[in-house]
Parts: structure tokens; C-alpha cells; sequence
């Protein structure tokens, strides 16, 4: 199990660095993002959804000394940024709606992090 989390957590951030270059030439030409960027955010939050099921499969047997509120929460945190930052980004289609979603997806990879070091705390 702690492969396949690992494995997902990296593709994830392989497409929150596309989407995060995407969203970078967005903001450059001053455009909103565009519907297939949403189809790939819509990716990243499945993504993002499986990750929690696992994390929390992965605290339920093999969590032994992880702090367990602290670590489902930042595994919910984590599956909020991307439809906050979209909502936000639907409701103001200027540049500067744009980059609160750019900050949306890059900050996912570093929940990762923070995740991992959560982890590695209380096993």
C-alpha cells in the first residue's frame, strides 16, 4: 500500500507541474483558464480523492503512533484546495483569479510533504 501511495503521490505532482506551467502561460497572456485545464484539475481531484481513501486505509492498518486527526486532516485539507481554487478562479476571470488557482495546485504537492513528514513522525 505504501508503494501505490507513494507512486500516486508522484504522478499527481507530475500533473500539478503541468497544470502549475499551464496555468503560468495562462497568466503571461492574460486569459482565464481554459475548459481542458479544468478537465485535468477534474483529474488531479479523483486523483486526489483516491489518495485519501488510501491514506486513511493506510492509517487504519499501519498506523501505529501517527497522530491520526492531524494526518486525515491534512488529507482533507489537501482535497480542498483544488475545487476552492477553481471556484475562486470561476468567480474572478481576471489574472488575479488565475493565479489563486495557480496557487491552489502548486500548494497540493507540498501537502505531500507535509504529509510524508507527518508520517514519518509517528512511525
Amino acid at each position: 500500500m505504501d508503494q501505490a501511495t507513494t507512486y500516486l503521490q508522484w504522478g499527481l505532482g507530475a500533473l500539478c507541474a503541468v497544470a502549475s506551467v499551464w496555468l503560468v502561460v495562462q497568466l503571461v497572456r492574460d486569459r482565464p483558464p481554459a475548459a481542458r485545464l479544468t478537465d485535468l484539475l477534474g483529474l488531479i481531484e479523483v486523483g486526489l480523492l483516491v489518495l485519501a481513501v488510501l491514506g486513511v486505509v493506510r492509517l487504519v492498518t499501519d498506523g501505529d503512533g501517527v497522530p491520526a486527526w492531524e494526518y486525515v486532516g491534512y488529507l482533507l485539507a489537501t482535497l480542498l484546495f483544488v475545487p476552492a481554487g477553481l471556484v475562486w478562479s470561476a468567480g474572478d476571470r481576471s489574472r488575479g483569479g488565475t493565479a489563486v488557482l495557480l496557487v491552489a495546485v502548486l500548494l497540493v504537492p507540498f501537502m505531500f510533504l507535509r504529509l510524508a513528514q507527518i508520517w514519518a513522525s509517528g512511525g
